[in-house]
């Protein structure tokens, strides 16, 4: 756990209350309330289908709740459209990473700044010393990437928009379990230096052994949530759940 988690008075950078999204008459996610203090790493786990890109969606500004509220540093983003919330620090790393296969890697992280005036070059260096298998490959259409390298590819996209708070979706999808350790390892790195991060895995052991508060979504609705140490030992929890990891 960071220190600025060990704090009784972390700010909230994230709140979300009684969040409800729909589509059509199906409803996707109901009444789910949850909140994420600054210098954290909080995990939304649940089995495929409990809704967990629903919500990240909908704090993302990609779809519209039907009810509940959304608030940035304590600011109502719940119907600001999602450019306008990169440009403000909430940035998601979308599930499937979703690079541009065509482009090469240094075009794909030119476009994560794409709303920035000043500085991208800055920040590009910044990536590719962060991920030096991006900077050897630069050149590289991003569709001849491995999957890890193409995770690492849109984490680092999204990295060059300087968020304050990034949202990620299943980034450990469909990868083998050494870039599995190396996702996270950065993932944690992220934390380190200074950016706070919602975490949304199906892989629950290793998103709870990474975070410092967990919630669990079933069928829509949150049915455990707590310190992520103590969601690791609950029995309920690991009779659900973390056969998932």
């Amino acid at each position: 756990m960071s220190e600025t988690t060990s704090g009784a008075a972390a700010e909230t950078v994230l709140s979300v209350e009684g969040l409800h999204v729909g589509y059509g008459r199906v409803d996707a996610v109901r009444d789910v309330s949850l909140t994420v203090a600054r210098g954290q790493i909080v995990t939304l786990i649940g089995a495929n289908g409990a809704g967990k890109t629903s919500v990240l969606n909908a704090i993302a500004g990609l779809v519209r709740p039907k009810k509940g509220t959304v608030r940035f540093r304590g600011e109502d983003i719940t119907r600001r459209p999602a450019h306008r919330l990169v440009k403000d620090g909430l940035v998601q790393v979308p599930e499937g990473r979703e690079v541009l296969a065509t482009l090469t890697v240094h075009e794909n992280l030119t476009l994560g700044g794409w709303h920035r005036s000043r500085g991208m070059n800055d920040e590009i260096a910044a990536v590719y010393e962060r991920f030096p298998i991006l900077a050897e490959r630069r050149k590289l259409a991003a569709g001849a990437l491995s999957g890890g390298e193409q995770q690492m590819l849109a984490i680092a996209r999204a990295l060059i928009a300087k968020p304050e708070l990034l949202l990620l979706d299943e980034p450990s999808m469909g990868l083998a379990p050494m870039i599995v350790d190396e996702v996270f390892r950065v993932i944690g790195e992220i934390r380190d230096t200074g950016t706070t991060v919602l975490l949304v895995e199906q892989n629950a052991r290793r998103a709870l052994a990474a975070a410092d508060v967990g919630y669990v979504l079933e069928t829509g609705e949150i049915t455990h949530s707590g310190p992520a140490h103590e969601l690791l030992a609950d029995e309920r929890v690991i009779e659900a759940y973390l056969g998932l990891a």
